[in-house]
């Protein structure tokens, strides 16, 4: 983990000089996101969280993106002693491609990265569900910034991710879902 975060402050920090170099803006991206299916536990629906990103200019129509969120999924399944949770997070970084029309500003943009999952039962503090807590992850995808000033903008992103996680167990790998969409919005910083 600490290699990883050494690795995203390097990524972020070379964005920041190479944006430094650019006449284009830094933009930072807030809000909520919803990823389904839920890969991380025997649940059948989607999980609920945040997502985060900041796009470093490095020319007129490119820049670099660097994309952090988090899942925390729980279930409970009607009896006393028997409910999961998971804590998930994303880690990615890739280029992206963006178009300004007027107040809409389309864009594209490709992800590597790492998903990290730690995940609880009920008084098991740290139970292992698969062979590893880290996923190497990409994915692709894309959205729309309409601008309400120079300044703010509200976003709508959808991402395919795909990540590598595998079950301590033969009876739960059918349950894993290496394929995930992520639908996020919120709000956009620009400077």
């Amino acid at each position: 983990m600490a290699r990883l975060l050494s690795f995203a402050c390097a990524v972020l920090l070379l964005a920041g000089l190479c944006a430094g170099q650019s006449s284009d803006r830094v933009q930072v991206f807030g809000g909520y996101s919803y990823v389904y299916p839920d890969f991380s536990l025997t649940g059948t629906t989607g999980m609920s969280g945040w997502n985060a990103s900041a796009t470093f200019g490095l020319k007129h129509h490119m820049g670099i993106v660097a994309d952090f969120s988090g899942y925390y999924p729980g279930y409970n399944f009607g009896c006393s002693g028997c409910g999961q949770s998971a804590k998930v997070h994303t880690f990615l970084f890739g280029p992206q491609v963006s178009f300004t029309r007027g107040r809409v500003t389309p864009f594209a943009r490709f992800l590597l990265g790492d998903t990290h999952m730690t995940t609880a039962l009920d008084g098991v503090p740290n139970y292992q569900t698969f062979t590893s807590n880290n996923s190497f992850t990409f994915g692709a995808g894309g959205g729309v910034d309409f601008g309400l000033t120079s300044r703010f903008a509200l976003r709508g992103q959808v991402d395919w991710l795909r990540n590598g996680f595998q079950t301590t167990d033969n009876q739960r790998s059918n349950e894993i879902h290496p394929n995930v969409a992520r639908i996020s919005t919120g709000i956009v910083f620009r400077f």
